[in-house]
């Protein structure tokens, strides 16, 4: 049970992220991260908050559903994130929101992506919403959903949720954030910037702005005059991975999440019904009943202690409560008689084996 709960145990795995040689630019292989050393700063803008981000990608496959981009503060319950969602693309505020009719939350964009294909995808926020231009032409608008200051001020995550094991794929040949609205003109001139790179790139507004031109080493140079640097860690992590996250932050309404609830409950009632029934042999039942449950309880604390330094592993304080409710029911059914009487049988069995 300990090695299944525990697998694949590799603390420390291999980051997958490699220079692409003949042009400047990073593969994600799983898992890959880069990550940004410092916080990002964004800079006033003149007017009301107006805020773009530009990524160059060809993403592996249009099967993925993972995030590309995440910026993370711990001061901030949630985070604003750009996903691939197969050939589309979702920008949130909240990842763990994938639907929202309102579209202040979250916001998806269908045909995006095609296999095998660069995009230049460009984001720009401000006082009339957002608008999303695909290599340099408007691709659609969405006057409720806006970026704000405070979502841009937190550490730059490429590969990967900040918080999750959640690894995307596929290749980043470019990364721009400006505090400005991008106009059509300005998303078509930076398309052609970035398409043909042997001109000298527009930094007006730019806070950050990588185009992953040294094609060797682990620290990325922004070429703008604010932001930090990015840098390649040798191992893969999760970088701000929670211990023990509440059932609050684990719920999601679908049957995966259900499927998974009954898996925990179903996984340890066994071990209740095997741990109770040697606990009886010496104990009144209900008091066998009770050793067990902690015990049990204790040994799923114990697990999910461990997968928090597995980067494929996650640690939540649902999985204890439901572990801990499977040994109670399995100690539970070993006090039935024809239950107690089947133990009796397996005992006695050993017994004249042994002799």
């Amino acid at each position: 049970m300990l090695v299944a709960t525990m697998w694949p145990c590799d603390p420390f795995p291999r980051n997958g992220v490699t220079w692409l040689q003949r042009t400047g630019g990073l593969r994600f292989e799983k898992p890959g991260l880069v990550i940004s050393n410092e916080s990002l700063r964004p800079t006033e803008t003149q007017a009301a908050e107006s805020y773009s981000l530009e990524l160059l990608i060809r993403p592996a496959s249009t099967k993925s559903t993972h995030p590309i981009l995440g910026f993370y503060a711990p001061t901030r319950a949630k985070q604003l994130m750009v996903r691939q969602y197969q050939e589309g693309l979702v920008v949130t505020h909240d990842a763990a929101a994938w639907s929202d009719t309102t579209q202040t939350i979250t916001f998806y964009m269908g045909h995006i992506f095609r296999p095998g294909r660069l995009v230049l995808l460009t984001i720009s926020s401000g006082p009339r919403g957002t608008a999303v231009y695909l290599d340099g032409q408007p691709a659609g608008s969405f006057p409720r959903f806006r970026i704000s200051r405070s979502e841009l001020s937190g550490q730059i995550v490429l590969g990967t949720s900040p918080v999750a094991y959640d690894p995307w794929t596929g290749e980043l040949r470019g990364l721009a954030i400006y505090s400005k609205n991008l106009t059509p003109v300005d998303a078509l001139k930076h398309y052609e910037e970035w398409t043909d790179p042997s001109g000298s790139p527009d930094l007006d507004g730019a806070m950050a702005r990588y185009g992953f031109a040294e094609r060797q080493g682990r620290e990325l140079r922004n070429d703008a005059l604010y932001g930090p640097p990015l840098e390649i860690p040798a191992t893969f992590s999760v970088p701000h991975k929670v211990l023990l996250r509440s059932p609050a932050d684990e719920f999601t309404p679908d049957w995966n999440y259900a499927a998974d609830i009954l898996m925990n409950i179903a996984g340890f009632v066994p071990l209740g019904l095997i741990v109770c029934g040697y606990l009886a042999w010496t104990r009144s039942r209900w008091n066998a009943v009770l050793i067990t449950t902690i015990i049990c309880g204790m040994l799923s604390f114990v697990i999910e202690v461990l997968q928090y330094y597995i980067p494929r592993r996650g640690s939540g304080t649902t999985d204890i409560i439901m572990n801990t409710l499977g040994a109670a029911l399995g100690a539970a059914l070993a006090q039935v008689d024809v239950v107690r009487r089947s133990l009796k049988r397996m005992t006695l069995m050993r017994i004249r084996m042994s002799e």
